[in-house]
C-alpha cells in the first residue's frame, strides 16, 4: 500500500512547486484540487503537465465545482443542472491525464430544507454524471459531511446515507469517498465500514472547532484513528489515504505559514507511520 497522501486542499498555502517538491521529499502521492489550478485553460493545462511530467502519483481529484445542489461554501451557479455540466467538464479535464481516478463530490442542500428534493435530484445527477465518468474512464466518489453541514453543504451526514445514495445510483463508476474527519463521530461507523464501493480516504484529525476550518494534524485530536484504520482494513479496504486539512481563521492556524504547515503534514505522516506498523494499516 502507498505512503500517505497529501491533498491539495491540505497544501492550499504552498505554490503547485512547492506540492510538487514536498510530495517528492517525502514520497507521498497528491491528491488534486482542481481550484488550484489556473483559471485560464492554456495555463491549467500546462499545470496538469507540469504534474503528470514530476512523476508524483495521482490518488483523487476535487473538482472546482463539488456540489450537485448549491451549498453555504459554494451558492453560485444555483441551477443543479449547471453544478452538472461543470462536473462533467471536470471529468473531461482529467480523463486524458489520469484515467482511472475518482473525483469526489457532496450533494448540496436546499435552502429550503428540502432533503427530499435533494436526494431525488442527486440521484438522477449522478446517474447521469457516473454514465460519463465510465465514458471517460473515471469514476466519482460520494463524501458524506459532518452534521454541523447538514442543510448548508450536504443531505448526508453518515456514511450509510452515503452508501445509500451510491446504492440508489447503482452504477460500477460511482462509489464513496469516506472522510473520518466527518464522519468519525458516527455511532454505527465501525460497523457499517465497508470496502464495498469504497474508492477513497480521507484524513484529519479533530478537536471542538474554533471555526468552520480548525482540522488538526493527525495524533493532535481525539479520534480513534486505531480502531478505525484497524476496521478499514479488516474491510478489506486498500486503497489511498489522504490527509486533508482545513486551518484557517484560529489562532494556532496551521495554514499560518509554510513551516507550520509542512511540520503538521511531517507530524501526520509520523503518526500514520506509526499506527501502520501496529499493524492497524498497512503503508509501503
Amino acid at each position: 500500500m502507498q505512503p500517505l497522501a497529501l491533498s491539495q486542499i491540505t497544501t492550499s498555502p504552498l505554490t503547485l512547486e512547492q506540492d510538487l517538491l514536498l510530495c517528492l521529499r517525502l514520497g507521498c502521492a497528491l491528491e488534486i484540487a482542481e481550484k488550484k489550478l489556473s483559471d485560464d485553460s492554456g495555463r491549467a493545462r500546462e499545470q496538469l503537465e507540469q504534474i503528470k511530467e514530476s512523476g508524483v502519483r495521482i490518488t483523487s481529484i476535487q473538482p472546482r465545482t463539488l456540489t450537485i445542489f448549491p451549498s453555504a461554501s459554494a451558492p453560485q451557479p444555483s441551477n443543479p443542472q449547471v453544478r452538472l455540466e461543470q462536473l462533467m467538464m471536470s471529468v473531461e479535464r482529467f480523463s486524458s491525464f489520469w484515467p482511472g481516478l475518482p473525483l469526489i463530490t457532496n450533494t448540496g442542500a436546499d435552502s429550503n430544507g428540502n432533503e427530499a428534493r435533494v436526494w431525488d435530484g442527486c440521484v438522477e445527477h449522478y446517474q447521469t454524471l457516473a454514465v460519463h465518468a465510465e465514458r471517460q474512464g473515471m469514476r466519482i466518489a460520494l463524501e458524506a459531511l459532518g452534521p454541523s453541514l447538514m442543510n448548508r453543504n450536504s443531505v448526508l451526514f453518515t456514511f450509510s446515507q452515503a452508501h445509500a445514495m451510491a446504492n440508489a445510483v447503482n452504477h460500477p463508476h460511482f462509489g464513496l469517498c469516506l472522510d473520518l474527519y466527518n464522519s468519525w463521530q458516527d455511532a454505527g461507523l465501525l460497523t457499517s465500514i465497508s470496502a464495498h464501493k469504497l474508492f477513497i480516504v480521507q484524513l484529519a484529525d479533530w478537536r471542538r472547532p474554533r471555526s468552520l476550518h480548525d482540522r488538526r494534524a493527525l495524533g493532535d485530536g481525539e479520534i480513534p484513528f486505531r480502531d478505525l484504520l484497524g476496521a478499514l482494513a479488516a474491510s478489506g479496504y486498500a486503497g489511498d489515504y489522504v490527509l486533508e486539512i482545513f486551518s484557517e481563521s484560529v489562532d494556532d492556524s496551521l495554514w499560518q505559514d509554510a513551516p507550520t504547515l509542512i511540520q503538521a503534514v511531517e507530524h501526520s505522516i509520523a503518526a500514520f507511520n506509526e499506527w501502520s506498523l501496529h499493524g492497524q494499516c498497512r503503508i509501503g
